[in-house]
């Protein structure tokens, strides 16, 4: 198990240790660097989304397509457009170690709370809630504020994920080529007095800065007193001051000082750095192998060995600490150390069989299991919608204060749509993919804000759901107070179902994060927070899947010139579908 020591509020270092009982120390990232990374992001991001439209309008403008292909490359562009706005981060941190360009480009990270790689989970998790931490108005001062206060400079979204942003230290870091020729080292006894080597050493240090006549003469007086060293260790055909401080590294180096900006000075840290270094290398190559492919792509034997090296290298790493060495190794062992443990203890990553299996019984269970959340969220939608249903029934006029006018005016003309064989909404067939995508994505990221207002304790998503409530009920009554609800019917039937499901879970989601903060039970606010919204993440998930299927037939089912009893039939069937699947599939296997 890896446990976290709160950081210090001198220092924001964050010390991990590992199941090997071993210290990982990780430094906080400043406000500072975080606000960089994300003008820095949000500078690709706009050029990408700029990009796109612009690629649109030049498709649009010098391409000839036909209507058709027009529907359906607006279709692609809307999803894409979508996909990028709202996967951008979670893309990038999921799949890109928590770093995306501007994070990479300033020198920070993000990782979970023990220092576990952030999974796409907690990407998703942190980077929904965006939506609250950019608040008012995309200032960010909730976020901005949240940080200030919080020790960790956690945003409200890194709470919720059990997230947190590090610094990478990288200018500490050794090279390998750097680990490499300190491994070569061999120390021996010294060759020269310890006052000798003091002013062969000075000579060195001050070898630029000095007059280049004065530094001759020095040069020529060290050398008659070192004639025998320089005749023994030294190049005669090389300059005097060349054979000087030949001399010297070579006493450096016997003296066990080589490298000891890199190492320190203790003999005993010397010896460590020449006997382990050829394997701390060994565990460096395989660590870049696994890196780069995965676990599995290492053979059987690699892996054995890795998991051997990466042991011996934790252990290497408590040793170089409790012998005084340099920061650049303890960083270096401590980066490679920490890499090896992300790699071995990290959650397995899902594969496509283990996503199947999710969709199919583990997403139904879990609506099921938090079926109180679901039932609070749709009395949080359907409550306000009766009322306001039976309040515009008795009150036609109070329509006019609920519904924008455009609602108004295609209610009042519905009547004579009706009668001249028209629909609620007119959509050439070439049009229908635009419609769909729109939808979708318009529906999508409703859901989206409904899980990201949790973090205010829930009342955000319940505010939000009422309000969607109250648009529906003024919207039914409105069309039946003027005798066209079957018009509305007719198209909503098909879809509606889905969507509201949809919907209620989409708010569940959100109450569920709320909840782990209004009542943590015996856990911490934020160990509660984490877990709930581990959850309510999983139950977005699934909803977001549900609202691509009812977006698909509101855009090319609801709109279509499809007798209503077929229409009728094919509303049950869906309804029915996704019923018995949320009620019954996955029951009596094991949680």
């Amino acid at each position: 198990m890896t446990t976290a020591t709160p950081p210090s509020p001198l220092t924001r270092t964050l010390r991990v240790e590992t199941p090997e009982q071993v210290e990982l120390g990780f430094e906080i990232a400043d406000l500072g660097s975080r606000f960089v990374a994300l003008v820095l992001d949000g500078l690709i991001l706009f050029t990408a989304l700029l990009g796109l439209g612009l690629l649109a309008l030049w498709v649009v403008s010098e391409l000839d397509l036909s209507g058709r292909a027009m529907g359906w490359g607006g279709l692609i562009l809307i999803l894409v457009t979508f996909a990028t706005f709202w996967g951008y981060f979670t893309w990038f941190e999921g799949f890109r170690n928590g770093r995306t360009p501007g994070k990479r480009r300033v020198g920070i990270r993000v990782v979970h709370e023990g220092s576990h790689p952030i999974t796409l989970r907690g990407a998703a998790i942190r980077n929904l809630i965006r939506l609250v931490d950019a608040q008012p108005g995309f200032t960010w001062i909730v976020g901005g504020a949240a940080m200030m206060l919080h020790p960790r400079t956690q945003r409200l979204g890194d709470m919720a994920a059990g997230t947190l942003v590090v610094r990478d230290r990288g200018g500490l870091e050794l090279s390998e080529e750097d680990l490499a020729r300190l491994t070569k080292r061999r120390t021996a006894a010294p060759a020269l007095p310890a006052e000798a080597y003091e002013a062969l050493e000075r000579f060195v240090a001050r070898t630029a800065e000095l007059d280049p006549a004065a530094r001759t003469r020095l040069a020529e007086r060290l050398a008659e007193a070192l004639e025998e060293p320089l005749r023994r260790h030294a190049e005669p055909e090389a300059s005097v001051t060349d054979r000087l401080t030949a001399l010297y590294h070579e006493e450096r180096d016997r003296r066990g000082a080589a490298g000891a900006g890199a190492m320190g000075s203790s003999p005993l840290v010397a010896a460590l750095v020449r006997d382990q270094g050829p394997r701390w290398l060994e565990y460096r190559a395989l660590l870049r192998r696994a890196e780069r492919k995965g676990l599995a792509a290492l053979e059987p034997a690699a892996l054995e060995r890795f998991a051997s090296l990466y042991r011996l290298a934790a252990s290497d790493l408590a040793r170089a600490r409790t012998y005084g060495a340099a920061a650049p190794l303890v960083y270096t062992l401590e980066r490679w150390v920490g890499s090896g443990h992300n790699l071995l203890y990290r959650q397995r990553g899902r594969t496509w069989s283990a996503l199947v299996e999710w969709l199919r019984f583990g997403f139904p269970r879990l609506v099921r299991a938090r079926r109180g959340f679901v039932l609070a969220a749709a009395g949080f939608l359907f409550l306000p919608a009766l009322f306001t249903y039976a309040a515009v029934r008795a009150d036609p006029p109070l329509a006019r204060e609920l519904m924008p006018q455009g609602m108004i005016a295609r209610a009042e003309t519905a009547p004579e749509r009706a009668e001249a064989g028209g629909r609620y909404v007119e959509v050439p067939e070439v049009a229908m993919p635009l419609m769909s995508s729109g939808i979708i994505a318009n529906n999508v990221q409703v859901t989206f804000v409904a899980f990201a207002a949790g973090i205010t304790a829930g009342i955000g998503t319940a505010a939000l759901l009422a309000f969607n409530g109250v648009h529906l009920g003024a919207v039914m009554a409105l069309f039946r107070n003027v005798g066209a609800a079957g018009m509305i019917w007719e198209f909503v039937a098909p879809h509606g179902v889905i969507e509201l499901l949809a919907i209620c879970i989409a708010g569940a989601a959100g109450l569920m994060l709320g909840a782990g903060l209004v009542a943590p039970g015996r856990r911490t606010r934020s160990a509660a927070l984490a877990r709930r919204a581990r959850e309510a993440v999983s139950l977005l998930a699934g909803t977001t899947l549900l609202l691509v299927l009812a977006g698909l037939v509101e855009g090319f089912v609801s709109p279509a010139a499809i007798p209503v009893p077929a229409k009728a039939v094919i509303a049950a069937a869906l309804a029915a579908s996704v019923l018995a699947y949320l009620l019954f599939a996955g029951r009596g296997r094991t949680a």
